[in-house]
C-alpha cells in the first residue's frame, strides 16, 4: 500500500530535477513500496525524460505533450496512490521530517494542506509559526491529503504560475478544512535561475492575485481589496526600481482580460474574513485604504 506520493513538476531543469530525485529516494529510504515518485514532465526540451528514464527506470514519468505550467501537477495528482500528496519543485528537496509530518496529519483530520519549513528562494516559511493556521502555503514543499483533492480538484487551469497555492487555499479553507505549518518537516529549495525572472514573477503574481479577489470575494467588498492588493504590490516598485512601473502596468491589463473568463463563486463569510486578514496583499495599504 502506498503511504504518500511524491509528485514534482519539471521544466528545462535536468540537473535539478536528477538531484531532487536522488534526495528523495535517500530520504524514503529507496523504498517504493510505501512512497512513489511521480514525475510531470512540462514538455522539456533539455533531455530530462531520457535522463529520468535512464537513471530512474522505477519512478513514474508523465510526458505531458505542452507546458501547462502549475496546472500539471494535477495530471499527478490525477494518477497518485497515495494517502498523502506530497508536493516538490523540481529544484527543491524534502531533507528530513517526514514520518512526522505524516503521523501529524494522521492526527488531524480537519487539515487539508501541511505546509512545510522551507528555506532557501524568494518563498521561504521558516518564519511562519509552528501548528499556526494560513490562507495558503508554498508550492515547493507542501503536503495535501488526497481526500481533499477528491473533494475540490486540483490546481486551478486558469493559473500558470504564481499563487496557484493561494488560489487552492481559499477553496480548501471553503470546503471545511485547514492549512497548517509544521515546522519539523525541513524542504530545502534551491531555486534555480532557469525559467525564473522578477517580471514574469510580477506580472503573474499580481494578476493573480486580483483575480482571487475578483472570483471568491462578495461583490459588496472586492473593489476594496482588489485596490488593496494592487496598492500593496506596487509597493515593489521600491525594491525593483522605475523599470518595474510597466510589469505592474501589464499585470493590471492581464486581470482586467482573465477576469471575464472567471465565475463569481464568493467562499464563506469567514473564510473571505481569514483570507483577507493572513494575505499580506488583501492587508490595508499604508493603514488608510
Amino acid at each position: 500500500m502506498i503511504k504518500a506520493s511524491f509528485i514534482i513538476v519539471n521544466y528545462n531543469r535536468k540537473q535539478e530535477l536528477l538531484i531532487t530525485i536522488a534526495k528523495t529516494l535517500e530520504v524514503i529510504g529507496n523504498d517504493l513500496s510505501l512512497y512513489e515518485i511521480i514525475i510531470v514532465d512540462n514538455a522539456s526540451t533539455d533531455g530530462s525524460r531520457d535522463a529520468i528514464k535512464e537513471q530512474f527506470p522505477n519512478i513514474i514519468l508523465i510526458e505531458n505533450l505542452v507546458n501547462t505550467g502549475a496546472p500539471a501537477w494535477n495530471l499527478g495528482f490525477a494518477i497518485a496512490k497515495g494517502k498523502y500528496f506530497i508536493i516538490l519543485d523540481d529544484d527543491s528537496q524534502l531533507d528530513s521530517g517526514l514520518n512526522g509530518a505524516l503521523s501529524f496529519l494522521d492526527s488531524q483530520p480537519h487539515v487539508g494542506v501541511l505546509a512545510l519549513n522551507i528555506t532557501g528562494g524568494a518563498f521561504q516559511t521558516n518564519h511562519w509559526n509552528d501548528c499556526g493556521e494560513y490562507a495558503g502555503f508554498i508550492g515547493c514543499g507542501a503536503i495535501i491529503k488526497k481526500e481533499l483533492y477528491d473533494k475540490i480538484g486540483g490546481y486551478a487551469d486558469w493559473i500558470f504560475l504564481y499563487t496557484n497555492e493561494y488560489e487552492y487555499g481559499i477553496r480548501c479553507l471553503n470546503a471545511g478544512y485547514k492549512i497548517l505549518f509544521y515546522k519539523d518537516c525541513h524542504v530545502t529549495h534551491r531555486t534555480s535561475s532557469i525559467n525564473r525572472s522578477n517580471q514574469r514573477l510580477i506580472t503573474f503574481s499580481v494578476r493573480n492575485e486580483m483575480a482571487i479577489v475578483f472570483k471568491y470575494f462578495s461583490k459588496k467588498h472586492r473593489n476594496l481589496y482588489l485596490t488593496r492588493v494592487f496598492l500593496n504590490n506596487l509597493k515593489g516598485i521600491f525594491k525593483y526600481g522605475l523599470k518595474s512601473v510597466s510589469w505592474y502596468v501589464t499585470a493590471l491589463k492581464e486581470f482586467h482580460k482573465i477576469k471575464t473568463t472567471l465565475v463569481h463563486t464568493p467562499v464563506k463569510p469567514e473564510v473571505e474574513k481569514f483570507y483577507s486578514e493572513d494575505v499580506w496583499s488583501t492587508k490595508k495599504f499604508a493603514k488608510i485604504i
